[in-house]
């Protein structure tokens, strides 16, 4: 196996395995590696026994500190985690010990993440808006759908106060997630419905429309309205 030394960015070298990307690394790994002088180009003979070594004693703890340490600044699908390891230069097979090790400590669990991330987001975002945040987010296709039917489950239940008859006592109970989003983009427009003639109100609903809320949703909360609305 050959590995050949690249162009330095910052305090790192660029690694090259036969021909392909392998890692960055600080000049002190490279002594590991077996290399005798720090010049592009330079290549040296490498077995696998030294890169599983190496791998295991410095770039995989290296690797577990530095995630550790992002995730106490903010929480990370894998997704984004993975890339962040990757930007930093290391291996393959480091990256995934350490997603996986993530990922037995609950510390990277994507499901409970966009859970939390989709429940963020209801009452402030249509649910098209939901679904296009949480896929650029990183999230995958399948898990969105899921993530999102709990949120709404857990929005709906926090948001019902059951009487001692085991009715819902509050009328605005049975209101959606979408709406209550609905009623605050209002508020924050300075929207009066008695303060509005019909062609403001036109603009409003086009507004909530292309925002992605449903037309029923819209009538619910902002009442009637004429059925020539431009969207």
């Amino acid at each position: 196996m050959i590995l050949e030394l690249r162009e330095k960015s910052g305090k790192k070298y660029s690694l090259m395995l036969n021909g392909e990307r392998y890692c960055r690394c600080y000049p002190g790994d490279l002594r590991g590696f077996g290399f005798s002088e720090f010049t592009e180009g330079f290549e040296t003979e490498v077995t696998e026994e030294v890169l599983a070594e190496l791998e295991r004693t410095v770039f995989l703890p290296r690797a577990k500190r530095r995630s550790l340490m992002l995730l106490g600044k903010k929480e990370y699908t894998r997704r984004e985690m993975e890339k962040k390891l990757t930007t930093d230069g290391y291996p393959e097979a480091v990256r995934e010990a350490v997603l996986a090790w993530l990922a037995e400590l609950h510390y990277v669990d994507d499901l409970s993440f966009a859970e939390r991330y989709a429940f963020s987001l209801l009452s402030r975002h249509s649910e098209r808006e939901i679904l296009q945040k949480m896929q650029l987010k990183g999230f995958e296709k399948d898990l969105i759908k899921e993530a999102l039917a709990e949120a709404k489950e857990r929005y709906r239940e926090e948001h019902s106060r059951i009487g001692t008859d085991g009715e819902c006592s509050d009328d605005r109970a049975e209101f959606s997630a979408e709406q209550e989003a609905i009623r605050i983009f209002l508020r924050k427009k300075g929207y009066r419905p008695e303060a509005v003639d019909s062609e403001k109100k036109k603009k409003m609903v086009t507004s909530l429309y292309r925002k992605g809320f449903s037309l029923p949703d819209i009538r619910t909360v902002i009442g009637e309205f004429e059925e020539d609305v431009e969207f």
